[in-house]
């Protein structure tokens, strides 16, 4: 069975934890965190140098603390991996063997998900940490991929674009719908549809509204009704670009 411990207790560690904790073939060892003194499914540590030996360290922090913690882990020769979508496995501690193991999901901790259907991007140092990390995503019943640092860096940032970015756009269409007193629900068939439609058909296939057919008259009108000059700017920037892709 292969013992793992987890460093970090962010989004991103509080679920690996509901992970590797429902998992039989999995041993959850310890999770260190400065901030939790306790929890129910596993052993926690706030002290690094107190780790005791486990198969995988996990780390779980922000890119730029990756490093440090890394530094931190008393042991040498153990598969050590962070699960960062945009940072190079050598910005772990070369004492250790290093790898990545980057669950490619928008986490937040009061949202349940459905981690058999989160692709897990496995990249290592060597053939045989590879595998251990392919082996560990099978015992816990989740597809993976082998992903360079390239090809990761290259997914981060489409993710960023069609998580965060379309996030932010629904914060605004919500501002707008807010400011009318109208019922945000509304719009949720219309966002779920359009999600639910790239299942079945291309993106560039499925684009509709007033930019793909180059109506002029409704497009002005909009840019006339947004006061915020940067979300006015942003209307006419993407309604550009759509007008560009499709020859309009």
């Amino acid at each position: 069975m292969i013992k793992v411990t987890v460093l970090g207790s962010g989004n991103v560690g509080f679920h690996l934890i509901n992970l590797f904790h429902s998992s039989t073939k999995i041993h959850l060892n310890e999770w260190y965190s400065r901030s939790l003194n306790s929890d129910d499914r596993v052993k926690v540590i706030n002290e690094i140098e107190k780790l005791s030996e486990s198969d995988i360290y996990i780390i779980c922090v922000s890119d730029n603390a990756i490093a440090e913690i890394s530094d931190n882990i008393i042991f040498k020769n153990k598969l050590v991996v962070h699960t960062s979508g945009s940072t190079s496995y050598t910005s772990i501690n070369k004492k250790n063997r290093r790898g990545v193991f980057y669950p490619l999901q928008s986490f937040s901790k009061s949202q349940k998900l459905n981690y058999s259907e989160i692709p897990l991007c496995l990249e290592a140092e060597n053939d045989e940490d590879l595998e251990t990390l392919k082996n560990m995503s099978v015992l816990l019943k989740c597809k993976f991929y082998e992903i360079n640092f390239e090809e990761r860096k290259t997914l981060h940032l489409a993710a960023i674009i069609s998580n965060n970015f379309t996030n932010f756009l629904f914060g605004l269409s919500k501002e707008i719908i807010d400011s009318k007193n109208l019922d945000f629900n509304i719009l949720k068939p219309l966002i779920n549809e359009t999600v639910n439609k790239i299942h079945k058909l291309d993106p560039s296939k499925a684009q509709t509204g007033p930019a793909r057919r180059n109506d002029l008259s409704i497009m002005k009108m909009h840019e006339n009704m947004l006061e915020d000059k940067n979300i006015k700017l942003l209307y006419k920037t993407i309604s550009e670009m759509i007008k560009q892709k499709y020859g309009n």
